[in-house]
């Protein structure tokens, strides 16, 4: 075995467990090995990395604790007295700093809705608490949301901007960068940071570094160290404990964001994979990376290299591709369905294109079989890639990917059985769009 036959052997794993990446990067001792998109992604554009944002808040909390700017012990009320007073639960008046890293606050449950809320920050202190901080692991976003405040409200600016300032710009990390903010302007904590793989993977070495000078090797150490156990956690290898912000594994740590965003290192060898996706749709979730690369990469720094596979890895790479759907027919229909539960009514699919109806509004999707086009999600004005197409003359699927901003997906499968039509969409899209998410069913009535 081989380092780029390890490699290729992760990537057969992730194709024959129909896991969707979109991209993946990996490194031994800071080299890059392989580094690649899926078509018809993009290693030049930043992708949405969901919870990867709550290690990043860690990282600019442990900064401002090496700065003298706040203590780890001090109680997070102390900062924010506008949301704070004597109605205050005393639940929520104990919890600290270091309560919020490790997610033991007194919340079981994020506290904001991300659609219905206009400030996520206010809700984590008006809440009453359900249990002793200190005490019990629940994996709280909102406990990121007011720690990414704490930030802004210390540094008098937005996380991103002192983030590149004192982390992004130093390291090198040149790439196009965002933050998505919640509906009062500050920056979402918990989920909203985008960034190039190849600035994940840079941000991931950090991590397993000494701090470079940068920031508190102390810190670092313990952030990325087992800080509370998770073994009531449902996901396997969410099961090794927490640090600060920071998932442990069964060796090594993870930065772990929905839907298969993934900084997965050895820190002792210097072995990191990155991974960006979409895995949101399946039941199997992240686990087949976490266990492909235990299986394949794990012992990379033993294995020797040779020039043979080197170019069989450059050739795999160059020709990466997420999945299309597999078209072999030309149909067309045309199906109505009252009382719809889909956020349309009605649709219309054509030679290269699909129509959706509902009152007043109707949305074009274009297709290509076997290949991917552009188009724009309907009901937002989000860029998404498509592929869709009769499988068989009575099956029909499409399958979208949202990029930009935003990461998530929609398949919709229809069958045709003479005049009469079931629909099925699955979709995971995420403080959008409520209509698009779980399974709906439906069909017409002849």
């Amino acid at each position: 075995m081989t380092r780029s036959s390890a490699i290729i052997q992760f990537l057969g794993d992730m194709q024959a467990f129909g896991v969707q990446l979109h991209g993946l990067s990996v490194s031994l001792h800071g080299e890059t090995l392989a580094e690649a998109a899926f078509a018809p992604f993009s290693l030049s554009k930043p992708h949405r990395l969901f919870s990867v944002s709550k290690s990043v808040v860690s990282l600019a909390i442990g900064l401002l604790a090496g700065d003298g700017k706040l203590r780890l012990t001090d109680r997070i009320c102390d900062y924010f007295p506008e949301y704070t007073g004597p109605d205050t639960s005393p639940l929520v008046q104990a919890v600290t700093i270091l309560d919020m890293l490790t997610m033991r606050t007194c919340y079981s449950s994020a506290t904001y809705r991300p659609i219905l809320d206009a400030n996520w920050t206010e809700t984590w202190f008006r809440g009453k608490g359900d249990h002793v901080p200190g005490t019990l692991f629940f994996y709280d976003t909102s406990a990121s949301q007011v720690l990414c405040a704490l930030v802004e409200k210390l540094t008098g600016g937005d996380i991103l901007t002192f983030l590149e300032k004192r982390l992004f710009g130093p390291l090198g990390m040149k790439g196009e960068k965002f933050w998505l903010k919640d509906p009062s302007g500050v920056s979402q904590g918990g989920t909203g940071l985008g960034m190039t793989l190849h600035d994940f993977a840079t941000l991931t070495r950090f991590i397993a570094s000494d701090g470079q000078g940068l920031i508190s090797p102390e810190y670092l150490s313990a952030a990325r160290s087992l800080k509370t156990g998770t073994s009531q956690r449902t996901g396997q290898e969410e099961k090794y404990g927490y640090g600060y912000q920071i998932w442990q594994t069964r060796h090594g740590f993870s930065l772990y964001g929905m839907g298969g965003q993934m900084g997965i290192c050895i820190p002792e060898k210097q072995i990191v994979l990155c991974t960006t996706g979409d895995t949101m749709m399946s039941d199997q979730g992240v686990q087949p990376i976490y266990d492909a690369f235990f299986r394949h990469l794990s012992n990379l720094d033993a294995m020797p290299d040779s020039t043979g596979d080197r170019k069989e890895l450059e050739e795999t790479l160059r020709n990466l591709m997420a999945e299309p759907v597999h078209g072999a027919y030309q149909e067309q229909l045309d199906a109505v369905f009252p009382d719809s539960p889909f956020p349309f009514s009605r649709i219309r699919i054509e030679p290269d294109h699909i129509l959706l109806d509902a009152s007043g509004a109707c949305w074009r999707l274009p297709f290509k079989q076997d290949a991917w086009t552009d188009g724009v999600f309907p009901q937002t004005d989000i860029p998404c890639h498509i592929s869709a197409g009769w499988v068989s003359d009575t099956v029909f699927s499409l399958h979208t990917e949202l990029t930009g901003t935003w990461t998530g997906g929609m398949q919709l499968m229809l069958h045709r059985k003479g005049d009469d039509v079931s629909l099925q969409i699955q979709s995971r899209i995420w403080e959008l769009l409520p209509g698009w998410n779980g399974v709906t069913l439906g069909h017409t009535v002849s």
